[in-house]
């Protein structure tokens, strides 16, 4: 029986920490939402297409203050700009035996972890299963898909032991041998629709139909694999995201921009469809940070260091930088294309 700890407990980490603890593991969510207290009372639900709800009754805890060490693991699912901060309060759980693992989106977090523990004790992970909170205490699978990857950053690390607790738990989990090629090719899928749905306040399927903005989602791909490639990161598939192919596929530049775009229209529907992306949901609910700087703003960091042009993602970057600032207006873009294409384009 493996000790973990999750911290940041909201949908991805109460999903991840209760299928762990359905396997028999001892399980600790923190984290400060009304779902804790929700999960305590009466149990935490999850829910798969097809199937009845599994009732899991992990340990929680409500506070930043985190409970008695040692563990096994530590799962860290806060908000990619929180990563720093959250990681001192769990300076006090060094030891020889504790691993701590990013199952976070974006660019960044594995090294700021390693600044405080050391490479030889960071994991770096990803999750492609799309999940839902349809009512509190319940975390639903809206499509049986996908599942999660896990690579080490040091050698001799225990990646299979993790991944075979997952794996245990009904989570399908695939290991990978590097890290920044498994956390970079989740990047592209994470920038698909996300940032211009934000923008432009619409659903990713309106983006996709309006072929001005398709290709402006296929040139800031493009910009990714460009900034990937010139760090010598590959593209990899992640569990039931065919990420090779798309990279093959956004490499054929011979290619009519009508039959890439048809060529990838039901790859991206399937993806998003008109459910509105992690961008727009905070942007929604006003929350004073954006993840968009360790999304498309990695790919304008590495790229200013590799000499790789990103005027896409520079365009989406700032953008969005400046609504959440309060630096620009959101209702000066919503719905407003021409105001994001002509950003792109100056």
């Amino acid at each position: 029986m493996l000790n973990i700890l999750v911290m940041g407990a909201g949908a991805v980490g109460c999903f991840i920490g209760g299928h762990l603890a359905a396997a028999g593991h001892k399980v600790t969510l923190i984290g400060l939402s009304d779902l804790i207290p929700k999960i305590a009372a009466e149990g935490l639900a999850l829910r798969w297409p097809d199937q009845p709800d599994k009732i899991v009754y992990p340990e929680t805890a409500t506070t930043v203050e985190v409970p008695e060490p040692p563990y096994d693991f530590v799962l860290l699912l806060v908000k990619s700009p929180d990563t720093a901060t959250v990681a001192q309060l769990l300076v006090p759980l060094i030891n020889d035996k504790t691993f701590f693992i990013s199952f976070q989106n974006g660019i960044g977090n594995e090294e700021k972890l390693v600044e405080l523990f050391g490479a030889a004790h960071v994991l770096s992970g990803t999750l492609t299963i799309p999940i839902s909170v349809p009512e509190l205490g319940v975390i639903a699978v809206s499509k049986a898909k996908g599942g999660l990857g896990v690579a080490p950053l040091a050698a001799d690390q225990p990646v299979d032991v993790l991944a075979d607790a997952l794996n245990e738990g009904g989570l399908f989990t695939q290991t990978y041998p590097a890290y920044r090629d498994m956390k970079w090719s989740k990047l592209l899928l994470n920038i698909i629709n996300n940032a211009s749905s934000a923008i432009l306040n619409m659903p990713p399927v309106e983006i996709i139909a309006d072929p001005r903005l398709f290709d402006l989602e296929i040139e800031a791909l493009r910009e990714g694999l460009a900034v990937m490639k010139a760090q010598g990161i590959k593209p990899v598939s992640l569990p039931g995201y065919p990420v090779v192919w798309l990279a093959r596929l956004l490499s054929a530049r011979w290619l009519p921009a009508a039959a890439t775009r048809a060529i990838l229209r039901p790859f991206m529907v399937s993806g998003r469809g008109t459910k509105m992306p992690s961008l727009q949901i905070d942007l929604a609910n006003n929350q004073p940070i954006s993840e968009v700087g360790v999304l498309n703003g990695s790919i304008v960091a590495a790229g200013e260091k590799t000499g790789i042009p990103t005027p896409a993602n520079r365009a989406l970057t700032d953008i969005l930088s400046g609504i959440v600032s309060d630096d620009l207006a959101w209702e000066d873009y919503q719905r407003q294309p021409e105001k994001l294409l002509a950003a792109v384009s100056g």
